[in-house]
């Protein structure tokens, strides 16, 4: 390799991801992939433009200026913005063609006025963030009250309606029982609005553990996430694919005496004679410091493991049972998973990794 560290995306791996899913929809199911925060660390653009090669026309943002970046590309298709957009700037959402979630009746007035027309509406079922109120079966009717007047507004378009789960990648019952709750209180309010007579648009409640847990609340559209990128934890049985291989150089590599230390805080002392290789990759590349001696990375098909604190641009690892030289390839985390094994050691979730490494650290697409 050539970079001091790079991050090796397989889009074959995103395309067979996102077809496998795809594969259990129903002919009149769609399927939205979610690219916000940079298609979780992956690349926004070459994502998006890799699962539109294979028919894929519904993509989901955080925020409007992660819209705006898409089109700016060439992204075509539908670009739902599932953030709320300040209404100063709503004139991005025209500008780029975008759809706005929006969770009361006044703050989709408030974006049309000389904003883009197309919305989709959040009903809040039990994850108490954005969403029009419904967390019980017995909040549907208030809950279609507050929110028909948006179907009143002059020249809005109502594209879908959706939720989101709370624990439908939670594998105990309690957590499918709040799911099913979930998808009740929804199901109620989507069947009472097209009772009245609005037109909803796409019903879309399923993230990516629920699209495959639960195929009865597929509906018109089902969201992936952290599927399409292969770090799906709780369907162990899906065949995802990780599609992010994390790599860096050996910058050096050098022999510590009996009693050396390693590192800021001096946290490690040799107890022997060390072969250590110095790793071009740290904190400031997404290289969490709280994995400092608790984790080991892979140098020639072999683990070795970290020794002292990871520093802001490197970090040192023990390369006495191998051969090691400068230059080498490491490899942090790959197709092997390795990335939820870091994110269990420091009590977070893959998620978090994968869209911390930062821009600093080039991508590198693989078909």
């Amino acid at each position: 390799m050539t970079n001091r560290a790079e991050a090796r995306i397989s889009l074959e791996a995103i395309k067979s991801n996102a077809l496998n899913v795809m594969a259990l929809l129903n002919g009149g199911c769609r399927m939205l992939a979610v690219v916000k925060a940079d298609a979780y660390g992956h690349g926004a653009v070459p994502v998006a433009k890799a699962l539109y090669g294979i028919g894929v026309r519904n993509f989901a943002v955080a925020t409007a200026t992660e819209g705006a970046e898409l089109r700016a590309a060439g992204v075509e298709g539908d670009i739902l913005v599932l953030g709320k957009t300040p209404v100063e700037e709503r004139d991005i959402l025209a500008e780029h063609r975008l759809c706005q979630t929006c969770d009361s009746a006044e703050y989709a007035e408030a974006i049309v006025k000389d904003g883009a027309p197309h919305i989709h509406i959040k009903v809040d079922t039990g994850m108490s963030r954005l969403g029009f109120y419904c967390h019980d079966v017995k909040d549907v009717d208030l809950c279609a009250s507050q929110i028909s007047p948006v179907f009143n507004i002059p020249n809005i378009k109502v594209e879908g309606i959706f939720t989101h789960f709370a624990v439908a990648d939670e594998s105990d019952e309690e957590c499918a029982v709040f799911t099913k709750k979930q998808f009740a209180a929804f199901k109620g309010v989507t069947d009472k609005l097209t009772s009245l007579g609005f037109d909803i648009g796409l019903r879309h409640c399923c993230n990516s553990a629920a699209t495959i847990r639960y195929p009865e609340m597929h509906l018109d559209m089902v969201r992936q996430g952290i599927g399409l990128y292969g770090l799906e934890r709780s369907v162990p049985d899906f065949p995802f694919t990780p599609a992010m291989t994390l790599c860096a150089r050996v910058a050096a590599v050098g022999e510590l005496q009996s009693e050396d230390t390693v590192s800021y805080g001096r946290t490690y002392k040799a107890d022997r004679p060390v072969r250590r290789a110095v790793i071009s990759l740290g904190y400031a590349d997404g290289m969490p410091r709280l994995l400092s001696g608790r984790y080991s990375i892979t140098v020639r098909g072999k683990k070795v493991p970290i020794i002292g604190r990871i520093c802001m641009d490197m970090f040192m690892v023990d390369v006495s049972d191998i051969e090691c030289h400068e230059g080498d390839m490491a490899v942090i985390f790959g197709k092997g998973g390795e990335v939820s094994e870091m994110a269990d050691i420091i009590g977070t979730i893959n998620y978090e990794l994968v869209c911390g490494i930062t821009r600093r650290v080039p991508r590198i697409y693989e078909e």
